[in-house]
């Protein structure tokens, strides 16, 4: 386990995430941001898309941990 500070949506959060947890399953399961979708798994579809330090960026494509200490913006709050 990693610990992982993110501002999520104006919020700080800090987790243990799993060095392999990506970040739209962080952001579904331990956020409860039923927006951030889970669709095709390698960034094709775009219904994991949030910005992450104001990019536009396929969560499903990255991990939780690679996001530590960024600032994200998803769909809905």
């Amino acid at each position: 386990m990693v610990r992982v500070t993110l501002i999520v949506n104006d919020d700080r959060r800090d987790f243990d995430a799993e060095a392999d947890e990506p970040l739209d399953r962080l952001l579904r399961e331990r956020c409860g941001l039923p927006g951030v979708r889970h669709g095709c798994t390698d960034g094709t579809c775009g219904e994991c898309t949030v910005l992450l330090d104001g990019e536009e960026t396929r969560s499903c494509t990255i991990f939780a941990v690679q996001c530590a200490g960024g600032s994200l913006t998803t769909l809905t709050r």
